[in-house]
């Protein structure tokens, strides 16, 4: 599973005024500024956790996908030329706090990873089809949509299987199973 995302899921879920004022508040100031400053297209990115949100992550990312939108009706009322559009974005993998590199750390000084549960799946995508998508967005946005692009879901046993198989070199790497944290979705 995405360490920087459990990572902030955890952050929201134990902290939900901070969660309120980087994914809405700061949300509204980059809508704000962009309008201000008359920019050409902003696309928001967002999280497949605002689909039906159940954590408070997924619920302010949500409200900053509806922001956006609400904004792009401002604009068009108000003939301001900017474009704005959302983005979701599963998991990119290999980004800081990834969980594939902090597998492959463990796998390297504990001999064991850790996984929270066995049956749980996740959206994973490369940095650059992350930038292709934020590229394509981009240049089909008409304003207020919110792009969800198919993604691939993987199981995460068969990804941590996969990762051991990689880098295990040969020695015996057990899993650890840490169950599901405040907030987490199991698919």
């Amino acid at each position: 599973y995405h360490l920087a995302a459990l990572k902030h899921v955890k952050s929201c879920e134990y902290n939900p005024c901070e969660a309120i004022k980087t994914n809405i508040i700061g949300t509204k100031n980059v809508i704000d500024c962009s309008i201000y400053h008359n920019i050409e297209r902003l696309i928001y990115t967002s999280t497949d956790k605002a689909a039906n949100p159940s954590n408070v992550m997924g619920i302010t990312k949500l409200l900053g996908e509806r922001l956006v939108s609400s904004a792009q009706n401002y604009c068009n009322k108000h003939d301001i030329g900017t474009i704005m559009s959302s983005l979701r974005f599963g998991n990119i993998i290999g980004s800081r706090g990834s969980v594939i590199p902090l597998w492959i750390d463990q796998i390297k000084k504990d001999r064991f990873i850790t996984l929270t549960d066995p049956s749980m799946s996740r959206y994973l995508i490369t940095n650059i089809e992350a930038t292709r998508l934020i590229l394509k967005s981009s240049e089909i946005a008409k304003g207020g949509e919110v792009f969800l692009f198919k993604m691939a879901s993987i199981n995460m046993m068969e990804l941590a299987n996969a990762v051991i198989g990689k880098y295990s070199c040969g020695n015996k790497i057990g899993i650890n199973i840490i169950g599901i944290r405040d907030g987490e979705k199991i698919y």
